[in-house]
């Protein structure tokens, strides 16, 4: 499968800016001269002229929150707005094509003309863990495969001690959600449980070169199994490979009282 470049974005916070920000970051922006844009929707002088409008028909009630604005002004601001808007995305284009999944290029270029290049999502890390539970009782959470339909099937068992796997496992129980509670042990034992799950595609007609393959999360989350379809719509399973991925195993010292 080809593998897809990085986009990355510019951001404007125009719900931030007063009507002044807005006619300064207009006047801040440098598409002249630059061989990575080298036709903007909007020249430099062009916005700067729809800059200069709006800072004579407002003057000074620019620099309010929310000032109270004619038609006619309001008209300007958002013709303003607009212009701005369209070269932000020419310069967004422009960047990506040049810097193809770079980073630094693509923040050189954004930066170059004024504009700031929008951060990198950070995800929070999902993690297989054990919440407080009742007595006699354990609570675990998975991480979310994502959007879609998913099967999370859960295995466990009781073990000697810490860090050693249960030599046998209960029937495994299949569930549509995160979480698994289970209660009615018996207390100063310890449980190991791992989990797997099962992403289930659509069942719609599909050609043998059209197989719906798992998304970047679900390639990278090693417990997943993303079942195929054949031609005619219908799962295949391989038996000379392991169909389910567990995970690995976490253990969780059940006791008597709450935790």
């Amino acid at each position: 499968m080809k593998k897809l470049l990085s986009y990355f974005h510019i951001v404007l916070k125009f719900g931030e800016m007063t009507i002044s920000d807005l006619i300064s970051f207009a006047y801040g922006i440098k598409t002249t001269g630059n061989p990575v844009i080298p036709h903007p929707s909007f020249t430099d002088q062009q916005i700067q002229d729809l800059a200069s409008t709006v800072q004579t028909d407002i003057g000074t009630r620019a620099s309010q929150p929310n000032p109270s604005l004619t038609a006619t002004e309001q008209q300007d601001v958002d013709e303003l707005s607009r212009a701005v808007v369209s070269v932000k995305s020419d310069v967004e284009i422009a960047a990506n094509n040049k810097a193809r999944g770079n980073r630094t290029i693509f923040d050189e270029i954004v930066r170059s003309t004024g504009f700031m290049p929008k951060a990198l999502y950070s995800a929070h890390k999902r993690v297989f863990e054990s919440l407080p539970s009742e007595a006699n009782s354990f609570h675990v959470r998975v991480p979310s495969a994502g959007n879609g339909h998913y099967t999370y099937y859960y295995e466990f068992g009781f073990t000697t001690a810490i860090d050693t796997p249960p030599e046998k496992l209960f029937p495994v129980i299949a569930l549509p959600v995160t979480e698994l509670i289970i209660n009615g042990l018996n207390g100063n034992t310890i449980i190991g449980i791992h989990y797997s799950v099962v992403h289930h595609p659509k069942h719609t007609k599909k050609t043998a070169n059209n197989i719906p393959q798992p998304d970047t999360d679900r390639a990278i989350n090693k417990v997943v199994t993303s079942l195929l379809l054949n031609s005619k719509g219908k799962v295949v399973v391989n038996m000379q490979s392991s169909f389910m991925h567990y995970s690995d195993f976490i253990y969780i010292e059940i006791s008597g009282k709450v935790k």
